[in-house]
């Protein structure tokens, strides 16, 4: 069961894979914004492993992150979420992206929880 509260942490060290220049967002060699989203999703379903019940999963529909510093290749990057709010099948993440010097992101991400079949046959009925 999910509640508020309920939070994850994530580490990163930067690398060449993870900038700017090699996601497409940019030409500088630092944490890209697109990788840093990534880290937050993959975060906030960590918060959610477990707590779903069986044939349910969560799906990404929202993110309000505001990308503040750069992060260079070698510095690590920490992602910290914590449900804030559940209203129904809609959880919403309070997210902090930090590096040694302060914030790095911050904002909110939002995942509502579906049923596994029944979104997979809605978004099939599209082929």
């Amino acid at each position: 069961m999910i509640s508020v509260g309920d939070h994850s942490e994530s580490r990163l060290t930067v690398t060449e894979k993870d900038t700017a220049k090699a996601w497409g967002s940019g030409s500088l060699p630092v944490l890209a914004t697109p990788r840093m989203v990534l880290m937050i999703e993959e975060t906030a379903c960590a918060a959610l492993e477990g707590k779903l019940p069986e044939g349910d999963t969560s799906v990404g529909t929202l993110v309000d992150i505001k990308h503040v510093s750069a992060s260079p290749v070698g510095s690590e990057v920490v992602c910290r979420v914590e449900v804030v709010e559940i209203d129904r099948a809609r959880i919403r993440f309070s997210v902090s992206v930090t590096d040694r010097d302060g914030d790095v992101g911050t904002g909110f991400h939002e995942r509502f929880v579906v049923h596994t079949d029944k979104f997979m046959e809605r978004a099939n009925s599209k082929l």
